[in-house]
C-alpha cells in the first residue's frame, strides 16, 4: 500500500516537471519552426511552394508600383521581372512608359541609319574615281584654288566626308573634257546639297527610261533631267 503511493506521488511530480518545462502551446521535446504559408517540424530548406510565393510578392510589389506610376503619368507602364532557376523572381531595372520605349528604339534606329550612311559615304569617298582637289584641278586644267571657288558656286562636285576632306568624282568630266552640262542649274533645283546631287546623279530613273541621270547629262538631255529633278523636289511622281 505504502510502495503504490509512492509510485503515484513520484509519477505526479514528474509530469508537473514536465509541464513546466512545456511551452504553453503544449508542444515540448523539439522545435516547431514557421515558414512562409507552411509548418515545417523538421527545419527543412524553405519549400518550392514557399519561394513561388514569394515570387508572386516581388511581382505585385512592381505592379503596384506600376500602377502608380501609371496613374500618375497617365501612360501605359512597364516592368521587367527576373526568374531565376530555382523559381525566385525579382522586378529589374526601372518602370519605363511605352511613350519612352518608342523613342529609345526610334533614336536606335536612327543612330543605325546614321552609322549605315556614315560608313557608305567612307567607302564612296574610297572609290578610285575620287580626286582629290588636286588631282581633279589637273584634270581640267585649273588650280586648286580654282577648283574650291567653282565648288561654292555650284559649278564643280565636291563631296565631303568625316576625315578624307573633299573629292570631286572623276566622272563630272565629259569624254571631251568639258564640265558636265546642267550640273549648276541641278545644285539649285535640289537645294545645292552636294550628296543630294550625287545620289540624284547615280540613281537610275523611270522617268529618263531607267538610266542614271548622269548618262543623260552626257548625253546633253539637260532639260529632261532637270524636269525631274524639280518633280521630285515638288512631291510629283510621273
Amino acid at each position: 500500500m505504502v510502495e503504490t503511493r509512492e509510485r503515484n506521488q513520484a509519477a505526479s511530480a514528474t509530469k508537473k516537471r514536465s509541464k513546466k518545462r512545456g511551452r504553453p502551446d503544449g508542444v515540448t521535446g523539439h522545435i516547431r519552426i514557421v515558414s512562409f504559408g507552411k509548418t515545417s517540424e523538421t527545419g527543412a530548406k524553405t519549400s518550392q511552394e514557399s519561394i513561388e510565393k514569394l515570387a508572386i510578392l516581388e511581382i505585385m510589389k512592381g505592379y503596384r508600383a506600376g500602377a502608380r506610376k501609371a496613374k500618375k503619368v497617365r501612360q501605359p507602364v512597364r516592368f521587367t521581372v527576373e526568374v531565376s532557376p530555382d523559381g525566385s523572381a525579382k522586378a529589374i531595372g526601372s518602370l519605363v512608359t511605352l511613350a519612352s520605349l518608342a523613342v529609345s528604339s526610334l533614336e536606335a534606329s536612327l543612330s543605325a541609319a546614321r552609322d549605315r550612311g556614315r560608313f557608305k559615304i567612307t567607302e564612296i569617298l574610297k572609290g578610285d574615281d575620287m580626286l582629290t582637289g588636286n588631282d581633279f584641278g589637273a584634270l581640267i586644267g585649273a588650280s586648286h584654288e580654282t577648283v574650291n571657288v567653282r565648288r561654292g558656286r555650284g559649278e564643280i562636285l565636291g563631296l565631303q566626308g568625316a576625315t578624307r576632306g573633299v573629292r570631286y568624282p572623276s566622272w563630272q568630266v565629259t569624254d571631251a573634257g568639258m564640265p558636265l552640262p546642267g550640273l549648276s542649274e541641278l545644285f539649285e533645283v535640289l537645294g545645292r546639297q552636294p550628296w543630294s546631287v550625287y545620289r540624284f546623279l547615280k540613281t537610275e530613273h523611270p522617268e529618263l527610261g531607267g538610266r542614271t541621270a548622269l548618262d543623260v547629262l552626257k548625253a546633253g538631255q539637260v532639260e529632261a533631267v532637270l524636269e525631274v529633278a524639280q518633280n521630285q523636289m515638288n512631291g510629283a511622281f510621273s
